[in-house]
């Protein structure tokens, strides 16, 4: 019977789909292979997902209006099976829709802060530190207005010396410090995925109090997801709470 035929067929498949997000996942970790790899097969594995729900679902209607009922079972099992990666890409790509395609973010989009330190650990096939002004800054200001530099009643020293704290606090790896300078260096490492990003932090004197500034930067991918603008946004929330 071909309902029978198309039902094993589906049934055979769901469990490696179910698979292929953890699979992506642990291949990238264990450097089997690069992130678009993983991405790829995340992605079909995620369109795969889709065609196996509506198939299952039209055969399960079908079979419970003839009234097999444990073929019917058997479509709606395959079915909440094969709606979980459906639903994580269905997430994904709404989330993707509704932010701005961007892999860094700086509460000072006129004079970022720089990176010294971490350029060398950064690699060749990390994404470039050029910042296109005209390009990104419309775009963060739209998504992002939150993302501005504190202003601290604090003096610099002080300032630097909490904001050391309140990146250490946050679990970011501290790569290099100036004090003289007011910069901060630090690596945020992402738990799933283990994506590093890299941070520089600013802190400047002013006549009264001092200035924070932050530049959050991603080292893979095109988009982040709003990971550094979240990240910035902590950072800030944070420094103000202590």
């Amino acid at each position: 019977m071909l309902i029978n035929t198309i039902t094993n067929v589906c049934k055979a498949v769901v469990i490696p789909l179910l698979l292929g997000f953890p699979i992506a996942v642990i291949a990238y970790r264990m450097e089997l292979w690069p992130m678009g790899v993983s991405f790829k097969i995340i992605k079909y594995t995620g369109y795969a997902s889709i065609a196996v729900l509506a198939v299952s679902i039209l055969i399960g209607l079908f079979t419970l209006f003839k009234k097999q009922y444990p073929l019917a079972k058997r479509c709606a099992f395959i079915a909440i099976l094969s709606a979980i990666p459906a639903i994580g890409l269905s997430m994904q790509a709404s989330k993707a829709k509704s932010l701005p395609f961007l892999h860094q973010v700086s509460t000072d989009t006129v004079n970022l802060p720089k990176f010294n330190a971490i350029i060398a650990l950064r690699g060749d096939n990390s994404n470039p530190l050029a910042y296109d002004q005209e390009k990104l800054v419309p775009l963060q200001l739209a998504a992002y207005p939150k993302l501005k530099p504190i202003l601290s009643q604090l003096d610099k020293d002080q300032a630097f010396a909490k904001a050391l704290e309140v990146a250490l606090s946050l679990g970011w790896e501290v790569v290099a410090t100036n004090e003289q300078q007011g910069i901060i260096e630090a690596v945020d490492t992402s738990a799933l995925w283990a994506f590093k990003d890299d941070i520089a932090i600013r802190v400047q004197a002013l006549g009264v109090g001092s200035k924070i500034d932050l530049r959050s930067i991603s080292r893979i991918g095109g988009t982040d997801l709003g990971a550094n603008a979240a990240r910035v946004e902590k950072f800030i929330t944070t420094f103000s709470d202590k």
